[in-house]
């Protein structure tokens, strides 16, 4: 179905949970007694078609519930998918097994590609009937943190903000507003600390109980499938922080250094530590004149961006400004049965209107290009679609004169840095992760001590400066995607590394650098991340010595 009306305007509608899954347990039957592999993937096709339309019905059920989090048709439309998509994930896993177990497997995988296969052995792991209540519940928590998150309302001089919208003031150029913002964001947090607590602490233990009757020793082992790791391991991870700990860490705090000097800091705080430059770079114009000059740049970019920037502009396909109730944060989704993507993010005058306007339309991109594949077993995993979005950033560069004017200069240097200094912070989620899951047991407070000890690690430059809730070592309740999301941020990380990939190569040949991207982004789902970073030359970031040139090469830019 071609998405040719406004999102507010698609056609919502429940599907009947028992009809949906009558029709796909008939093709499952239907696909075993098929006579070959040929006759296997028509079947598939078929099932397809019912699964796109249900997951996106499911995925504007989403969003419209993001949109505003107290709406109550779309938070029990919410809890309807997440009942049903826990015994789609059954279904699908039983799914999984036929495939592998079907006497002609070899010639069904021949009409995908590779990667397929693995992909369909990993996920063949993740669910079965008897942890369907478990994924449930999980569910249920997950939305419960949504909500508890959204509604923090924080008082500040006389105003009530949400987090999205206090967070303004958090890179604000006088250091005493930023310090009385964040301890009034602290304060609010605090409020709601013990709750954060027991939800989380909910959530681990749901999760355990899943992996466990699913065979896994803890929940790591099913995250990692989850997140379908298909060509690298726990190991490689480990192998990743410690090279952030030994490369990047200590590049990190000679810029923190640096600018502490010059901005004649006796420390760097939590307060300061979003500060890189004198003068903030402060986007020019109104959230709807930034939104035009997005509209400019993407016509500029190239063909396909203009003429999907203008169609999703067209559909209304963008939620950007923030408001109470609405989710917090920022994100692209593809609503592949209306063939749109939708991007939602929050503006709030500070120069992430413009980061997250362009990192969510390299998903955007990447979205319109999967609605072009025949089968959505043909799917990118997270940190692959993380390059596609975090390359963009970067391929934007020359209009963002057109956002910052003469503080161009200072927005990108602050760009680059805070992107490079992004990377111990997002392996602390990591790590984080990791030692929770893998020690289930630990309580709150153990929890609270792990992140404080890995920010000493990491972050070894910053202070919490006695600021509430962030002194208690709980910044990573504020973290959306630890509650919603294990294992996936240290996506961001990998992605990050291949982005001043792209960075570099676009300061050299504009052009080339990004036709490269282009093709890279094309092959989302057809081969894996490692697979696609060797087929358009790139290098990986399990690689010591890649990662040491990577690192050299981001220094230099940031010296320049």
């Amino acid at each position: 179905m071609e998405g040719k009306m406004k999102i507010s305007q698609l056609p919502y509608q429940r599907p009947d949970k028992e009809k949906t899954l009558k029709e796909l347990y008939n093709l499952l039957d239907e696909f075993k007694e098929c006579k070959n592999g040929a006759e296997q993937y028509s079947v598939i096709g078929k099932i397809d078609k019912i699964i796109e339309k249900t997951n996106s019905m499911g995925a504007l059920a989403y969003v419209r519930f993001t949109l505003d989090t107290n709406d109550e048709f779309y938070i029990n439309e919410k809890a309807f998918f997440d009942e049903f998509g826990a015994q789609l994930n059954v279904y699908m896993q039983k799914l999984s097994i036929e495939m592998l177990d079907s006497p002609y497997r070899k010639e069904f995988f021949s009409y995908f590609p590779p990667v397929v296969e693995k992909n369909i052995e990993i996920n063949s792991k993740t669910a079965n009937e008897e942890v369907v209540p478990l994924l449930i519940r999980e569910s249920e928590l997950t939305t419960e943190y949504t909500k508890l998150i959204n509604n923090v309302s924080v008082p500040y001089k006389g105003k009530d903000y949400n987090l999205a919208l206090i967070g303004k003031f958090f890179s604000d150029d006088d250091r005493n507003v930023r310090r009385e913002s964040m301890t009034a964001a602290g304060e609010a947090l605090a409020k709601v600390g013990d709750k954060l607590d027991k939800n989380y602490d909910d959530l681990v233990k749901v999760r355990t109980e899943i992996a466990r009757k699913l065979g896994f020793e803890n929940y790591s082992g099913l995250g990692y499938c989850r997140m379908m790791r298909n060509c690298y391991g726990k190991e490689d991870i480990a192998a990743f922080r410690e090279n952030v700990k030994k490369y990047i860490v200590p590049l990190v705090t000679k810029i923190k250094a640096k600018i502490a000097e010059e901005m004649a800091l006796d420390r760097i705080t939590v307060y300061d530590n979003g500060v890189y430059v004198k003068t903030d770079p402060k986007p020019i114009g109104t959230p709807e004149e930034l939104f035009k000059k997005g509209e400019a740049m993407y016509d500029a970019l190239s063909g396909e961006t203009s003429r999907l920037f203008r169609r999703m502009e067209a559909d209304e396909a963008f939620d950007y400004l923030a408001r109470p109730g609405k989710w917090g944060g920022g994100y692209c989704v593809g609503l592949n049965y209306f063939k749109t993507p939708f991007i939602l993010a929050n503006f709030n005058g500070t120069m992430g209107d413009v980061t997250v306007l362009t990192h969510e339309f390299g998903h955007a991109l990447a979205a319109e290009e999967a609605f072009k594949t025949e089968s959505s077993f043909i799917e990118a995993t997270m940190e692959t679609c993380e390059v596609h979005s975090m390359s963009m950033e970067f391929f934007t560069y020359p209009w963002m004169e057109s956002f910052f004017g003469k503080n161009t200069d200072l927005f990108k240097f602050k760009h680059i840095a805070s992107s490079l200094a992004f990377i111990p912070y997002g392996t602390i989620v990591d790590a984080f992760q990791q030692e929770v899951y893998d020690n289930p047991d630990m309580t709150p407070e153990q929890r609270n001590a792990l992140w404080a000890k890995l920010d000493r690690e990491f972050l070894p430059h910053m202070v919490n400066d006695g600021v509430p809730f962030y002194d208690e070592g709980r910044r990573w309740q504020r973290q959306m995607h630890i509650y919603e999301s294990p294992f996936y941020y240290i996506d961001y990380c990998l992605a990050q590394f291949m982005a001043f990939q792209f960075l570099a190569l676009s300061l050299k040949d504009f052009d080339s650098a990004f036709e490269k991207y282009m093709k890279f982004l094309k092959a989302g789902g057809t081969k894996s991340f490692t697979e696609l970073i060797e087929y358009v030359d790139l290098k990986s970031p399990f690689d010591k010595e890649a990662f040491i040139e990577v690192c050299d090469t981001i220094a230099k830019l940031i010296e320049n």
